[in-house]
């Protein structure tokens, strides 16, 4: 099954839902039974599988009763899972605002409730921001209803509710990347009050926040259909246009990406129609998933110095601020960095993880010259 062709039917269906269109004919006489699986297995790497389902459901297409089951099941849990993170949203919500801890709800929780229909848009975790001297106390807060501590990460708390949900409780909002941090570390000087304790951002600082979080992905495999969703919902739902945020996006560097990114939204969702070019990114894309592959990544890579030889030092010595993610002591202790890289390669000796290394060295070494050419090629349009 040509995968370009999968591709295309998927942003068709995607098209179709986002802009409420009741019937589409074409897409229907599409989608053979062959083509359905692909289609679906697609959208579930995306975790889309349930707008899938509802529009094959709408639509009155035959499926086979296997098929009919796993799509199915998808959207039952989509629906539960939103559920679930709906009234953990709140719980959180309420618990801070009787604490009298500020904090600012992030990504998903803001833009959701603007799609079609809120489970339209699933959500792995919850994340919300408040300051870092309010940690302690919100974590303790939170334990005392059941929350469970996870880890603490460089830019966040990692705690999970009674019913499972993921809460990733921010104290800053960097992405460890120095052209988006001189920006994103003074997010609370773009917060407006909601009320007493709930914040939001500037609709300026807000579109610079997507598209820099979105830069952060892509270069690191993969960003998600879902981002260019989240795109054309701000910019037609919200009325939050890329430019608002021209300055910020300058002075970060990313505003060619964040123009390109805008128009291939809108080329996928409202016009439905693109060029070869946006065709190869929209394949980079769906390749990475919701949060990169291991191929792109390696494309990416290479296409900064096609030598598998620094590519395998570079992993096996990761810079220091690549580290402080996995280890935060070193925020404290730099001069810890060679004990951490022991650290590392010993854990990964001990858990397994050196068979994953060797395969990864074996793709480097198969990753063709034309794939690193159309990665070059992407970074350089996107200004990246």
């Amino acid at each position: 099954m040509d995968g370009m062709e999968v591709q295309n039917i998927l942003i068709e269906i995607l098209y179709t839902t986002i802009n409420d269109i009741k019937n589409n004919d074409s897409v229907k006489q599409k989608i053979t039974p062959d083509i359905l699986l692909s289609i679906y297995q697609l959208a579930k790497k995306h975790d889309l599988a349930h707008i899938v389902f509802d529009f094959i459901y709408r639509n009155k297409i035959k499926v086979c009763p296997k098929l009919q089951e796993q799509m199915q099941q998808e959207k039952i849990m989509s629906v539960y899972r939103h559920e679930l993170m709906v009234y953990t949203y709140e719980e959180i919500c309420n618990t801070f605002n009787e604490a009298k801890i500020a904090y600012i709800p992030l990504k998903g929780s803001v833009i959701r409730p603007y799609y079609p229909y809120e489970s339209m848009r699933t959500s792995c975790d919850i994340d919300i921001l408040i300051h870092e001297e309010d940690i302690k106390s919100a974590v303790r807060i939170l334990e005392t209803r059941g929350y469970c501590f996870k880890k603490r990460n460089y830019h966040d708390v990692s705690l999970y509710s009674p019913n499972k949900i993921h809460l990733e409780l921010h104290f800053n909002i960097q992405e460890n990347m120095d052209n988006l941090d001189a920006i994103l570390k003074d997010a609370w000087e773009y917060a407006v009050p909601v009320n007493s304790t709930q914040y939001a951002f500037s609709t300026e600082f807000f579109a610079f926040h997507i598209f820099a979080h979105m830069a952060y992905h892509f270069v690191s495999g993969g960003c998600g259909v879902r981002s260019l969703l989240d795109i054309w919902i701000m910019e037609h739902k919200m009325g939050i246009s890329h430019s608002c945020a021209k300055g910020l996006l300058q002075k970060a560097g990313i505003y060619q990406f964040s123009s390109e990114m805008s128009k291939l939204a809108e080329l996928c969702f409202t016009h439905n129609k693109r060029d070869v070019f946006f065709d190869s990114v929209l394949k980079y894309i769906f390749q990475g998933g919701i949060y990169g592959s291991r191929e792109n990544r390696i494309s990416i890579s290479k296409s900064k110095n096609n030598s598998s030889m620094v590519y395998a030092l570079k992993r096996l010595f990761l810079p220091y601020k690549s580290m402080i993610i996995l280890y935060p002591v070193l925020k404290k202790a730099p001069y810890l960095l060679p004990i951490c890289w022991l650290a590392r390669w010993t854990n990964a000796i001990f858990n397994g993880k050196s068979k994953s290394f060797i395969s990864e060295m074996s793709c480097v070494n198969n990753t063709s010259a034309e794939k690193i050419k159309e990665i070059v090629d992407i970074r350089s349009r996107l200004g990246l």
